[in-house]
């Protein structure tokens, strides 16, 4: 995960990770824009959920939106020192789901 300079590394995602939790939850102080970037760094298998599919999922499991929802917590604590805002992408619009694809 990187901020807006391209640079700038905030977070090294493993296996199993995710994002766009806090723009899907709508908890950065950003609102519902994307607060950094991600970029392989080789071969990635993406698993893609709608903003709409999220929604469904946590209102079926409410223990796994209250789990996500502590983990999303300790992400902005963790960035206090350096605003979102700072890291987010000069974008305006609403995040249409988690991330976003395109092939070569």
């Amino acid at each position: 995960v990187v901020a807006d300079n391209g640079r700038t590394v905030l977070a090294t995602l493993k296996a199993g990770s995710y994002f766009g939790e806090i723009s899907i939850l709508n908890m950065g102080t950003a609102g519902n824009r994307r607060t950094a970037s991600v970029r392989s760094v080789g071969y990635s298998d993406l698993f893609v959920l709608s903003k709409k599919d999220m929604w469904d999922v946590l209102k079926e499991y409410p223990a796994a939106r209250v789990r996500l929802e502590a983990i999303a917590v300790k992400r902005l604590e963790k960035y206090k020192k350096a605003p979102l805002e700072k890291a987010a992408m000069g974008r305006s619009q609403s995040t249409p789901g988690l991330v976003e694809t395109r092939g070569r």
